[in-house]
C-alpha cells in the first residue's frame, strides 16, 4: 500500500499545510479520506487525479473535512473530455445521506451525477468490501457523528486512520496491530483541546494498539513550533512520523 498525505493541516489557511486529505491506494482500488478545502488542486500536485478515485471516506462532516465533495462531484460532472462513468462509493458516519441532501438543495442539479451512481454507505461500526480490502469503521469522540477507518487487506497489512477524535477505546482497538497508524494531533501538549488529541494521548493510543508505525497530522500551526516527539516518547518508543503535505509512505 502507498499513502499519499495530500493535505496534513487543519481549517487555518496555511502556505505550509493544506486541509485535511489522504489518499491510501492498494494498489487495485484508491481510497480519499477527506477532502477539506483546496483537496482537487492539492491532489494534482501529487499526481492524482480526480478520477483516480474509487472510494471516498469521511470521517465525519466538518468543513475542514469535507469542503470538496461538492467540487469533486461538480468537477466528475463537467470536465471537458474527461466526465466521469465509473461508480464511485462515498462512505462516511450517519447522517451521511442527509448530509448530501441538504447540499443538493444549495447546489441543485449541478451535484446529481447523470454519467455515474454514487453508492453512499453509512457505517459507524461495520465492516464494507471494497475490491480487495475491507473497510472496518468505529464511532470515534469528536463530533455527534465521528468515525475512524481502518483500511486492511487480504494480506492482513491495515492502514488506519483516526480522522478528528478524543482518546477512546475505539481507537485502540482499530489500530490494533496496523502497519500505520494515522493519528490527528491538532495542539502541542500544553494546548490540549475537546475532542483532539495531544502527542502523549496519540502516544498513548500507539502503545496500547501495538501499531507498527505511527504518523501524526492534523497540525494546528502551534504545532509546527512545538516539540511533538518529547511528550509522544514517554508514551511510545516505536517508529514515528510527522506529516508533511505529498509526503508519501510504502507499507
Amino acid at each position: 500500500m502507498e499513502i499519499t498525505i495530500i493535505g496534513s493541516g487543519t481549517c487555518v489557511p496555511s502556505l505550509r499545510r493544506a486541509a485535511p486529505a489522504i489518499m491510501v491506494d492498494t494498489g487495485a482500488h484508491k481510497f480519499l479520506l477527506d477532502s477539506g478545502p483546496g483537496t482537487l488542486r492539492q491532489m494534482l500536485h501529487a499526481g492524482i487525479t480526480i478520477n483516480d478515485i474509487d472510494t471516498i471516506v469521511y470521517s465525519h462532516f466538518h468543513a475542514d473535512h469535507t469542503a470538496d465533495l461538492v467540487p469533486f462531484i461538480f468537477a466528475l460532472k463537467y470536465s471537458p473530455g474527461a466526465i466521469r462513468t465509473k461508480n464511485i462509493s462515498i462512505i462516511g458516519p450517519p447522517g451521511l445521506k442527509e448530509f448530501y441532501r441538504c447540499l443538493t438543495l444549495a447546489y441543485g442539479r449541478w451535484i446529481v451525477p447523470e454519467h455515474f451512481t454514487i453508492n453512499w454507505i453509512e457505517s459507524a461500526g461495520g465492516s464494507i468490501t471494497c475490491g480487495s480490502a475491507t473497510v472496518k469503521t468505529a464511532p470515534t469522540m469528536h463530533a455527534e457523528s465521528s468515525m475512524a477507518t481502518r483500511i486492511e487487506l487480504e494480506s492482513g497489512q491495515a492502514v488506519v486512520y483516526s480522522g478528528d477524535s478524543e482518546y477512546c477505546a475505539n481507537l485502540v482497538e482499530l489500530g490494533r496491530n496496523a502497519d500505520l497508524l494515522i493519528l490527528e494531533c491538532a495542539f502541542p501538549e500544553e494546548m490540549k483541546s475537546i475532542g483532539h488529541l495531544t502527542p502523549s494521548l496519540a502516544g498513548r493510543i500507539a502503545r496500547e494498539s501495538r501499531c507498527k508505525k505511527l504518523l501524526l497530522t492534523h497540525f494546528y500551526p502551534p504545532c509546527d513550533e512545538s516539540d511533538l516527539l518529547t511528550p509522544l516518547r514517554k508514551e511510545f518508543s516505536g517508529a514515528v512520523i510527522l506529516a508533511e503535505d505529498l509526503m508519501k509512505i510504502c507499507i
